[in-house]
This record gives structure tokens, sequence and C-alpha cells, in this order.
């Protein structure tokens, strides 16, 4: 069982990947309409939609690394006040059946989102709004999967 985890998530890794790499995309795109606007005084009609989808991409994905690594936000003003083995329990409830709750609606809410996306594309390159908001399910898809692994690892004897 250690083993199917240990492959699975280094495929899971990924979405840091692909976040750091929409960041980056994101800076350059950006960086690239600044020069055009300014410089040539040419700005690039696309910008704005491309900016748009790597944003919402880096967004998800992010939250879903942020998942994986633990370093959501958690405020930590309650657990501080309790026992330790209360503040334990506490730590649990917060980093992982909140997110697991909240990362289950997502899912939900993010395919029901996906069947007016494929009604509509972006006005300049057409691009389908299914693939902007396809990253709503997809991330969503990954938290559950991080925090089945953390419960799983924590449970198992």
């Amino acid at each position: 069982m250690k083993r199917i985890f240990t492959w699975l998530d280094r495929i899971m890794r990924f979405d840091e990947v692909l976040a750091t790499a929409a960041v980056f995309a994101l800076f350059l795109v950006a960086i690239s309409n600044i020069f055009m606007r300014y410089l040539f005084n040419s700005p690039l009609a696309w910008t704005e939609e491309v900016l748009q989808l790597l944003l919402v991409w880096a967004t998800f994905l992010g939250a879903s690394a942020l998942v994986r690594r633990r370093e959501h936000v958690f405020i930590s003003f309650v657990t501080d006040k309790l026992p330790p083995r209360l503040a334990h329990w506490n730590e649990q409830l917060f980093s992982t059946a909140i997110i697991l709750i909240s990362a289950l609606v997502m899912l939900y809410w993010g395919i029901q989102l996906l069947s007016f996306s494929a009604l509509r594309s972006t006005p300049m390159l057409q691009i389908p709004y299914y693939w902007i908001h396809v990253a709503i399910p997809v991330s969503a898809a990954v938290m559950i999967y991080h925090c089945t692994v953390r419960l799983v690892q924590r449970y198992q004897p």
C-alpha cells in the first residue's frame, strides 16, 4: 500500500510543477504585453484571455500543492490554547476534515460548472471556458487525494 502511495505521490507532485510553470508564463505574458504597449505602442489583444487562463490554473493547482505540503492557511489561535491531546484533534479536524469537505464541494460544483462552460468561449482566442474552469474539479480531486493519503497514513498501523 505504501508503495502505491509513493508512486502516486510522484505523479501528484505534478500540480506544483504546473502551478509554477503557469505563474512563470503569467509573468512572461504580462511583461511582454507591457513592453508591447509602452515601447511599441501596440498592445497585444490576446493577453487578457491567456492571463485569465493562467491565473485560474496557477491558483487552483497552487492550492492543491499547498494542501499536499501542509502549508495551507491554518489559524492556530484556538489550538494554542487547548491541551495537547485536544489540540491534536482540533488540528486534524481543521487541517484534514475541513479541507476534505471543501474539496468535495469544489469537485461537485466544479463539475456542475463545466456543463455551462462548454457553451461559452473567450471573445478573442475562442478558448472554451471549459479549459479555464476544468482547473476547479482537477484541483479538488488532487486535494481529495492528498487528504485521503494523509488520513490513511495517520491511521495506518
